[in-house]
């Protein structure tokens, strides 16, 4: 048959498991059990400091006080978790609630109550509640080196409500009754019904040294002068509990102290040392009478217009208070960014400048949680934005993109060079662009104003074919000019826009490519001349309309424009073909080709040419905007 073992502890176990200040600092240990009594909805507690060893020490409170199957639940339970066996707030007597509405607790995890043992190495604790008294005792074993709490005598019979801790004999460590006052006005002044005596002396302000304690006044229009009282407690406490804003009227406590709703949290959170360090109370008796609290006092009633305003003018005072707090250490981080960034901001001017330092001004103050080294690379990028073109638009654009979509950003920046990525993009957007304008003017047959196609076709010759990719074509405003001539057309309109020529059915562009001397390199004459027919809607292209442009042709041979090395494309658009009339015509031993070629063929080639990147696109800002830009000027030719 199994033994069964007994779990062991080292000595070392409670200082480990409730902490070293705890069990040994005295100044620590008496802040924890009050901390307990306050915990307890205690009004008073009555502390009795020894001034020499083997003195009295004892701390007494008027709390709920507990019962004896409650303190073997409580106190004598290790770990006890106060929130799930209690709750966040304290459990109010019935004859404190007119004194006390609502009280958020320290307590957790049930370890102040050990700070008894930095007095002694036994302590008593007395406590009575619902008639009946009961006084237990608490020492360390010494072979379980677990704390026991054996009951000493019998329940007597008491009235009210409280606990008492004292050790009779207790070991002393050279603090004063005048440093414990010192530390319990620190933490403990922030309700005006939570009084703490020690020694027969009350603690108050006065016993806060000056340097620990600051006082400014608000002047409101129309509102009676309001005090706020500061509290610099020195060094971090363990938690934010009892710091914050603490809102008195009429010498009570409205809701409680805290930094929640105080409209500063962004300022100063639970993480940093000033929300561990600092109390501010607000003595606002100018809302007593206003009916701007609830009537447990448990907040105030927020849709008050005067609270509102009261509420504006304590927040932006406690915000300015705690900028001024870390503002040498502001002013020298920016100085430390300003200095790295020295030559970027030369190239961004006065006003650019200016911009720069009242954002990054802007930062420090409304997110003083961000470190110093994540500052100066936001200055980095808002210097080099301001020196762009593009200024804070990247910004705003990022600041729309959705997590999946900035890790598809981050991809392609890893994979593509920022400049590589530009040029792609940008003849992109520049040919869908062109693709998008040339679709909305081809497929409407009430387009009346066909010359509006042929800048198009002079920057899309890419539509045709591969050979135009990688060659440069011009206007040949030369050879525009014959064609005018030819059919004595007026040249009203061509006077414009002499790189095309205007017919009454069609307009027509010429665009060259230089032959050059192999020997000198001289431009010797053309060596390749596309031209592009765009045809009205409802005249379809037959043989008539292919006979046309071969006299544009033949026109320019007969002037010496062309020679028998230049190579002609004649493309004749238009929004159909009549039968039979698909095919090209070819003069001068194919030297010459005339190609007929429906708008709607046209569009299709160039989105085939373009790797079906419209239909992919085609959502895309860009786009967007210049069906906009289409639409508008399309309806500014209609009220012509």
């Amino acid at each position: 048959m199994a033994v069964e073992q007994t779990t062991l502890f080292e000595d070392r176990f409670l200082e480990s498991f409730a902490g070293q200040l705890i069990l040994k600092d005295q100044k620590t240990a008496i802040i924890e059990l009050i901390a307990n009594a306050w915990d307890a909805s205690a009004t008073e507690v009555v502390i009795k400091w020894p001034e020499n060893d083997g003195d009295l020490f004892s701390i007494q409170d008027n709390g709920h006080g507990m019962t004896e199957k409650e303190f073997e639940n409580r106190f004598k339970k290790l770990a006890y978790n106060r929130q799930r066996g209690q709750g966040n707030y304290a459990e109010i007597p019935d004859d404190l609630k007119s004194e006390i509405s609502q009280r958020p607790t320290f307590g957790k995890n049930g370890k102040g109550r050990f700070g008894s043992f930095a007095f002694g190495n036994l302590f008593f604790v007395k406590t009575w509640k619902n008639g009946n008294e009961n006084i237990f005792s608490a020492s360390i074993n010494t072979q379980t080196n677990l704390p026991v709490f054996p009951k000493q005598g019998n329940t007597k019979t008491k009235t009210g409500h409280g606990t008492e801790i004292f050790v009779r004999k207790s070991i002393m460590q050279n603090i004063t009754a005048d440093e414990i006052r010192q530390e319990i006005g620190m933490r403990f002044l922030i309700d005006p019904h939570f009084t703490v005596i020690v020694n027969d002396i009350p603690v108050t302000f006065s016993d806060i040294p000056e340097d620990f304690i600051s006082k400014f006044h608000i002047d409101i229009d129309g509102i009676k002068r309001i005090l706020i009282t500061v509290i610099d407690v020195q060094k971090s406490d363990r938690t934010t509990q009892l710091h914050g804003v603490a809102w008195h009227v009429k010498r009570r406590l409205v809701g409680e102290c805290t930094w929640k709703g105080s409209g500063n949290e962004h300022l100063i959170d639970g993480r940093r040392t000033y929300a561990k360090r600092y109390i501010f109370i607000v003595e606002a008796d100018c809302l007593a009478d206003v009916n701007a609290i609830m009537p447990d006092w448990s907040s105030f009633i927020y849709s008050n217009e005067i609270y509102k305003k009261v509420f504006a003018k304590v927040q932006e005072s406690i915000r300015n208070y705690i900028l001024d707090l870390n503002k040498e250490q502001r002013v020298e981080v920016f100085k430390q960014i300003e200095t790295s960034l020295k030559q970027t901001l030369k190239s961004i001017g006065l006003v650019g400048r200016e911009k720069w330092e009242n954002f990054i001004m802007s930062v420090q103050e409304e997110c003083p949680s961000i470190s110093s080294d994540d500052i100066e690379k936001l200055g980095v990028l808002l210097a080099n934005l301001e020196a762009s073109s593009s200024k804070y638009s990247l910004l705003h654009a990022l600041s729309l993109a959705s997590s999946d979509e900035l890790d598809d950003l981050l991809s392609i920046i890893n994979k593509w060079d920022i400049d590589l990525a530009k040029i792609v993009l940008d003849e992109i957007e520049y040919r869908t662009t062109l693709l998008e304008r040339l679709q909305t003017k081809v497929l409407n047959k009430s387009t009346d104003e066909v010359q509006e196609l042929q800048p198009i076709f002079h920057r899309g010759l890419w539509i045709f074919g591969p050979e135009y990719e990688t060659i440069e074509f011009t206007s040949n405003q030369g050879m525009t000019k014959v064609v005018q001539e030819l059919f004595d057309i007026n040249i009203q309109g061509s006077r414009k826009r002499p790189d095309f020529a205007i017919t009454p059915d069609s307009t027509v562009g010429l665009y060259s490519l230089a032959k050059f001397d192999s020997i000198d390199g001289g431009e010797i004459g053309v060596e390749r001349l596309t031209i592009v027919e765009l045809k009205k809607p409802g005249i379809p292209i037959g043989d008539e309309q292919k006979g046309q442009a071969w006299e544009y042709v033949k026109e320019l041979y007969k002037k010496g424009l062309l020679k028998e090395y230049s190579q002609v494309t004649c493309f004749v658009l238009g929004d159909s073909l009549q039968e039979h009339e698909s095919g090209e015509r070819e003069e001068k031993s194919r030297k010459v080709r005339i190609i007929p070629l429906e708008y709607d063929i046209v569009v299709r080639r160039a989105k085939s040419r373009l790797l079906k990147l419209y239909d992919k696109v085609k959502t895309a800002p860009f786009l967007k905007e210049t069906r906009m830009r289409e639409y508008l000027n399309d309806k500014a030719q209609l009220t012509l």
